[in-house]
């Protein structure tokens, strides 16, 4: 293996990095909090600093390296057979959606998963799929296939989105907040260890991106443990609630970001 183009931020000043560094700990504290939500901060704020697709392969290796500490709750308190049954159906879209990730544009993608992003929120806060979850809850071998697939899409493309999509059907399953965000681990686990292996056989994912993220992760893992703390120690109402304006606020700054506009 040829280790003389292995170069971890080149280009960057000191200052860039440290920007860097800045923002995965707020965006792994974040995803502490919630068990997921980290990605659309880090490839947004990302982008500012590196190319975009730069800043997707480097929150894709960053995020599946801090996961590993998520999953004991995943494990513990998750529902494993939902998780497996849209694995099924996330993992051949996520190598889709790979193939088309590559040949995108930086403000598309920007402008995408913000769109994304923004639909389920709005999805969600307005109740939407409530009037449907007895007929979900009937007929899970039907919507869960669809659920799965679009979220395994949106994941390979985009590499944010596909999580606040899910979890609208996650939800319904699992309502409380300890549940919701345990079943969310852990098919965030397997969403991250799949669409890190398909950019690996792409070649998006090599040394210098590796050793990025390892650079990147004592803060992120320490900030993400102090989200973890904080996340059993607020309401339901309040998880949710912050939850939502989370996501929000990273969708408006991916639009925003891809349009041009900032």
């Amino acid at each position: 293996m040829d280790l003389s183009s292995f170069a971890p931020f080149a280009g960057l000043h000191a200052g860039q990095v440290a920007m860097l560094v800045a923002l995965y700990a707020a965006a792994f504290f974040i995803k502490g909090l919630f068990g997921y939500g980290a990605v659309p901060l880090l490839i947004v704020g990302g982008s500012f600093v590196v190319t975009p697709h730069h800043a997707v392969v480097l929150a894709a290796v960053a995020n599946l390296l801090t996961h590993v500490q998520y999953m004991p709750d995943g494990l513990r308190l998750g529902q494993v057979k939902l998780v497996a049954w849209l694995a099924v159906f996330v993992v051949p879209a996520i190598a889709l959606g790979v193939w088309v990730f590559a040949r995108l544009d930086g403000g598309n993608l920007s402008v995408l998963a913000g769109a994304i992003i923004l639909g389920s929120i709005l999805m969600d806060w307005f109740r939407l799929l409530d009037p449907i979850a007895p007929f979900v809850r009937a007929n899970v071998r039907m919507v869960g296939p669809a659920f799965g697939l679009v979220s395994g899409l949106i994941s390979g493309i985009v590499g944010a989105g596909a999580i606040a999509f899910i979890s609208l059907y996650v939800r319904i399953f699992a309502p409380d907040r300890q549940g919701f965000r345990a079943t969310i681990i852990l098919i965030t686990g397997v969403i991250l260890l799949w669409r890190s292996i398909v950019l690996t056989f792409n070649g998006l994912i090599d040394l210098t991106v590796l050793g990025e993220a390892l650079v990147l992760l004592p803060g992120a893992v320490l900030v993400g443990l102090f989200g973890r703390y904080v996340s059993a120690r607020i309401s339901d109402r309040g998880f949710f609630t912050a939850y939502r304006f989370v996501l929000l606020f990273g969708a408006a700054m991916m639009i925003a970001r891809g349009a041009g506009a900032v």
